[in-house]
């Protein structure tokens, strides 16, 4: 177990060796719009708390994390107290397919597993990091349907996931009367394809989607871009 700085912010987060929070977090956490009537967030997957962390920096109401193991639920107890957040910071150790909260959420955010289990999926010898990258108890479709018993009309759903499931996504977020919003493709390089997308999506909206110019990685071998770096550097989360 350790314990370092939330990249950005002048939060702590202790996590086991290299699963604190990886680029996904931080690029979803920078992705999210909050308007200014919303009054909960829900963050699905939450893991340690890493974005649950991350958005209380820009955002004053209540936060409700959910979570199917219990060790990062533990976890992100822990990191909720330690940072002294536990009078607007709660989470739950539930399985998404049966969640069903009694307040529905303004918005809710979710890293989800991106790999589909099959035979020849390539899975992680770490049964934890097995769940959180392969969809072995969470699969896109559950997710959105579990999204939308949760959410507001009109309540806004974002995420992150491989670019190469982007047909997927929309399909199955049309299929639940989810509209696409705003898209942003997270490229390596300005030459390479883009390997994640940054997803809004609006529960009952209207359809006029606005894509987004790309977020590029790296702008030379081992020096990230411009963007990159000020995101790193929390440029939403300072005062």
């Amino acid at each position: 177990m350790v314990k370092r700085d939330l990249l950005g912010t002048d939060l702590m987060i202790s996590s086991d060796v290299g699963k604190a929070f990886n680029l996904d977090t931080i690029i979803l956490s920078d992705f999210v719009r909050i308007p200014k009537n919303t009054n909960l967030i829900m963050d699905f997957g939450t893991g340690n708390s890493a974005i649950m962390l991350y958005l209380s920096k820009r955002f004053n109401g209540h936060i409700l994390g959910v979570e199917i193991q219990e060790k990062r639920y533990l976890l992100a107890k822990e990191n909720i107290l330690n940072n002294n957040l536990s009078h607007r910071l709660e989470v739950i150790n539930s399985d998404l397919k049966v969640f069903n909260h009694k307040k529905k959420a303004d918005i809710i955010v979710s890293n989800p597993p991106y790999f589909k289990v099959n035979q020849e999926t390539k899975q992680s010898l770490d049964t934890d990091m097995q769940i959180a990258k392969h969809e072995i108890y969470l699969n896109l479709e559950t997710l959105i349907l579990s999204v939308k018993k949760n959410i507001k009309h009109g309540g806004l759903f974002f995420m992150v996931h491989k670019a190469d499931r982007l047909e997927e996504i929309i399909l199955t977020l049309n299929q639940y009367d989810f509209k696409v919003k705003r898209i942003r493709f997270v490229h390596p390089s300005i030459n390479h394809e883009p390997n994640q997308v940054l997803i809004e999506a609006k529960f009952k909206g209207s359809a006029h989607l606005i894509v987004l110019p790309p977020l590029i990685q790296y702008k030379e071998k081992g020096v990230y871009s411009d963007e990159m770096n000020s995101i790193y550097e929390g440029r939403n989360y300072q005062k």
